[in-house]
């Protein structure tokens, strides 16, 4: 599992437009503009660089750890080691509502807390649940 952002030049073209059109109606043509172009780099960078820099998260089934491995440009960084001993029936997911939203905070407990990643929907952690359950093995 991985935290990376695809990076879909469809999003860019759809925000950017948005934003140039809000931007203008809201405060003028001049300011609009540059202010739309300087939210579209802020943006662009933003994404490319949650493109380049991510963290992924390995179940190893023959020795039973887990390990975090942070990335940079698809080489790995930082290798973390979370346990040695992995059991499935100590991750948790603590809800947390923003904005009226609620994401999921995948955590792992032993004898320190472990934020692992931040699931989005019901169904992304039903899925993550179902995958843990039905293949991995630890015998």
């Amino acid at each position: 599992m991985n935290d990376r952002i695809p990076f879909k030049p469809k999003e860019f073209l759809i925000f950017t437009t948005t934003s140039l059109l809000f931007l203008i109606w809201f405060l003028g043509v001049g300011i609009g503009i540059y202010v739309a172009i300087l939210t579209t780099i802020a943006y662009i960078l933003y994404r490319f660089a949650s493109w380049i820099y991510y963290s992924e998260l390995k179940i190893d089934e023959k020795n039973k750890a887990m390990v975090r491995t942070k990335h940079i440009l698809n080489r790995i960084h930082k290798t973390e080691l979370i346990t040695k001993n992995f059991d499935p029936t100590v991750l948790e997911y603590i809800p947390l509502t923003r904005s009226g939203k609620t994401k999921y905070l995948m955590n792992y407990r032993s004898h320190k807390s472990n934020a692992l990643l931040i699931i989005r929907t019901e169904q992304d952690k039903k899925l993550i649940e179902n995958y843990i359950a039905e293949n991995v093995k630890l015998n």
